[in-house]
């Protein structure tokens, strides 16, 4: 049980950091090359798609997680292990927070103000987009941590 657990939380770790690297370095540097309101309508739904797979991998991280936390180490800073789950699981906190705003904030509002066929990208668009693209940024470097630290633990 013990290594399907591990398989479980290594899989959704792929796919959320994988997915979130997916989009900042080649989903975003091509959108570059074609008409920006075509590359705003792609973020906007490529935005939406992603946050549902990205939040099927966080929960299953967490529940996986949770199962993986020996007892009494979730947040224990009197131990070097509990010191290094309690920094990874600030660094979860922080993921979980960008990411409601991405997904209950910026998203919805970037769907909203996405432009129709033929019409120019609004102002609010444009902020909604650079929102996303940094918001998006934060989170993948604050997963990235979460990684390194995951890492310290084995």
């Amino acid at each position: 049980m013990d290594t399907f657990i591990n398989v479980l939380h290594i899989l959704a770790t792929a796919v959320w950091i994988g997915g979130a690297s997916f989009v900042h370095f080649i989903l975003k540097p091509a959108s570059r090359s074609i008409d920006p309101q075509q590359a705003g309508k792609l973020f906007g739904l490529v935005a939406k798609r992603f946050s549902k797979v990205a939040w099927g991998s966080i929960i299953v991280l967490l529940i996986t997680g949770v199962m993986k936390t020996p007892e009494g180490e979730m947040f224990n800073t009197s131990s070097e292990l509990g010191m290094m789950l309690t920094i990874k699981h600030i660094l979860v906190i922080g993921v979980l927070i960008v990411g409601l705003t991405i997904g209950l904030y910026v998203v919805p509002r970037m769907h909203q103000a996405t432009p129709k066929p033929g019409e120019a990208p609004s102002a609010d668009f444009a902020e909604y987009q650079n929102k996303l693209n940094m918001l998006a940024s934060v989170n993948l470097v604050l997963g990235v941590l979460v990684v390194v630290v995951a890492s310290m633990l084995w």
